[in-house]
């Protein structure tokens, strides 16, 4: 252990390195239904992005292996939990915004900035950012942009990739490389100076490097800063609730609004996910909130900006309630308790330390993929006939449904809460959690960003990507000093 730290200590002048218990602690994956996975030998901030070439490049040498981290808080789905020893590479304290430009509507950050940290630099430039829905307080924009996390708004969603623009990253194999608009030439400083905004993700020339490491779970490269597409926040916003007791009028809703470009936030919730989120933020309400609510809840906001903001609320309300209407739909303020302006505004800002889905019963299965909106309710069924074969009734399932890229796909997460102290709830969990996975993967289901057993059944049902995902491994870190032996590579 003391050899390791030794070894890696010699590429660092500024940084630390931590074997403290309590440190080490704190990459715990808080998670029971996953294996706990080892843990680290120690932990290794790096104080600046050189530092962290250096490490990369010394584990090369000398064959340790580094998983990658730049969340704090409490760790979940275990995107840096290895198999075999390592050393963790903790990023969180680089908390620079070193830029923000409000013409061009982008914003440079490094891995350890939070979104409220974030909103909060922002906010001075009547400007925000797109994110997920009502992210835990510690969470990285960088962690969350580069695991293509969905967000709520999403209309201003272009590419799959998106918000990231331009980023810089450290390859496994110790090489610093700089993607899209940034990739040269002359510095950022430079580039700046000439007019770049470093906002294109694509290059340079006709490469996309970016999309190698995005999605990777740290296996590829270690993100030392990305450039995020930022939003001018509305002047005015005027969301709306639409409630259904089953997706099949709420589908065609979303597609034509969507369609449309009208409207900004939107995403459905089920009752008992509404009920969750609502009640993440205290009172005991959860019972309340779920038995005043249909089945079914769309949020979809109406917002103005800089230019007629009261004009452009009032004809796409106008527009939205007329669609709404021609599919037996209402729009209201509210519905029973639960107002539109609260849900909006829990559901776009920092949930606080626990993620909102574990306030309920302190955890929470989850599992989410990619589908089209019209086989969004069939997906959600074949989960919800796995669960009642495992004893857990309809009314347990959460399902939270997010149009992603214009709704040319949709996110889809079904969840169920928890008790941790119940040994028996755990392993329940963690049957349902194996056979969910696999049955939805049957029906069709994408798992884009494949956790627990999901990674095991992704690459198992596609052995030509897996191949090729082994061959990029190859490629860019060939000596597997990153995170080696997750999936497999």
């Amino acid at each position: 252990m003391s050899d390791v730290c030794d070894l890696l200590g010699h590429a660092l002048t500024r940084g630390t390195i931590s074997q403290d218990p309590a440190d080490i602690a704190a990459f715990r994956v808080a998670n029971p239904i996953l294996d706990q996975p080892a843990a680290p030998s120690c932990v290794v901030r790096p104080a600046d992005a050189d530092e962290l070439q250096r490490v990369i490049r010394a584990a090369n040498e000398t064959g340790v292996n580094l998983t990658l981290a730049s969340s704090t808080g409490r760790h979940c789905k275990g995107g840096f939990a290895a198999a075999q020893a390592h050393v963790l590479v903790d990023l969180s304290t680089w908390k620079r915004i070193p830029w923000i430009d409000r013409r061009n509507r982008v914003c440079l950050v490094e891995p350890g900035v939070t979104y409220d940290e974030l909103l909060r630099a922002l906010a001075p430039q009547g400007m925000t950012v797109p994110m997920p829905l009502a992210p835990r307080g510690g969470k990285s924009v960088v962690a969350a942009v580069m695991d293509r996390e969905p967000s709520t708004w999403p209309n201003r969603q272009w590419d799959s990739g998106d918000p990231v623009a331009s980023t810089e990253f450290i390859f496994g194999s110790g090489d610093r490389f700089r993607t899209g608009a940034a990739g040269g030439p002359g510095t950022l400083e430079a580039q700046r100076a000439a007019g770049g905004a470093q906002k294109s993700p694509a290059g340079p020339s006709q490469t996309d490097f970016h999309r190698v490491v995005q999605g990777s779970q740290g296996t590829m490269g270690a993100v030392t800063w990305i450039a995020v597409r930022a939003e001018l926040k509305p002047a005015i916003e005027r969301p709306l609730l639409l409630g259904a007791e089953s997706l099949s009028p709420l589908t065609p809703f979303v597609y034509e609004v969507q369609r449309a470009g009208l409207g900004e936030h939107s995403f459905i919730l089920n009752d008992t996910a509404a009920a969750m989120l609502l009640n993440a933020r205290g009172g005991g309400v959860f019972d309340e909130i779920r038995r005043a609510l249909p089945r079914y809840l769309c949020v979809q906001n109406v917002a103005g900006f800089e230019r007629l903001p009261h004009e452009r609320v009032d004809y796409q309300t106008t527009d939205i309630t007329a669609i709404a209407r021609q599919h037996g739909l209402e729009t209201r303020p509210a519905i029973g308790p639960v107002s539109a302006m609260r849900v909006l505004a829990i559901a776009t800002s920092p949930c606080g330390d626990q993620d909102w889905r574990q306030h309920l019963r302190g955890q929470c299965l989850s599992i989410f993929f990619l589908t089209t909106l019209d086989k969004a309710a069939t997906m959600i069924d074949v989960f919800a006939n796995v669960a009642r074969d495992h004893g857990v009734g309809d009314e347990a399932v959460g399902c939270y449904v997010q149009p992603v890229v214009q709704n040319h796909a949709c996110h889809v997460e079904v969840f169920v809460p928890f008790a941790a102290a119940c040994a028996g709830e755990v392993e329940c969990m963690r049957v349902l959690e194996h056979a969910g996975v696999a049955r939805l993967a049957d029906a069709g289901a994408f798992f884009s960003r494949p956790y627990a057993s999901a990674g095991e059944t992704v690459f198992r049902q596609n052995p030509v990507s897996y191949d090729l995902l082994k061959k990029v491994k190859g490629i860019f870190d060939p000596n597997r000093v990153l995170n080696r032996g997750k999936w497999g590579l």
